[in-house]
């Protein structure tokens, strides 16, 4: 069992705040962990390259993992575990895909709004994630 997180008093509170938002980030029904809660986060204001960050990054979700295992959300973990195994469709010796949906047989069908301002005029609004076809430097080794 994991430890209760020993916190001096000044930093306590934002910590605990942290935590209690990485867990709200969690699928309850799949343990999934999403990266954001928004979609079309642009890279660069202004620039073309937003993606929906409704999804599981895996990498992304394991830095939150950790934070949440040393928090002692262990059953988080759990969790998340059970979701990854299930992500994987039961394919030993295959990596699971950089990018997956939260919930059960999610697809990540990937579709733009015209009609919708993005954040300070950043554009398209992406709804979905086509980023799950590709891989970037950051999901492999060096």
């Amino acid at each position: 069992m994991v430890q209760p997180l020993l916190l001096r008093r000044r930093v306590h509170d934002e910590v605990m705040r942290s935590l209690i938002t990485l867990k709200a980030l969690t699928f309850a029904p799949t343990g999934g962990i999403v990266a954001a809660a928004t979609t079309s986060l642009p890279e660069r204001i202004g620039g073309v390259r937003n993606w929906d960050y409704r999804y599981c990054w895996l990498r992304d979700a394991t830095f939150t993992l950790y934070a949440l295992l040393v928090g002692g959300y262990t059953e988080e973990a759990v969790s998340w575990r059970n979701w990854l195994l299930r992500a994987r469709g039961g394919r030993p010796g295959r990596s699971p895909d950089h990018v997956r949906p939260c919930r059960e047989n999610g697809d990540l069908p990937s579709s733009t709004s015209r009609g919708c301002p993005g954040y300070e005029g950043s554009a398209p609004v992406r709804v979905g994630n086509a980023r799950s076809t590709s891989c970037s430097s950051t999901c492999t080794a060096k």
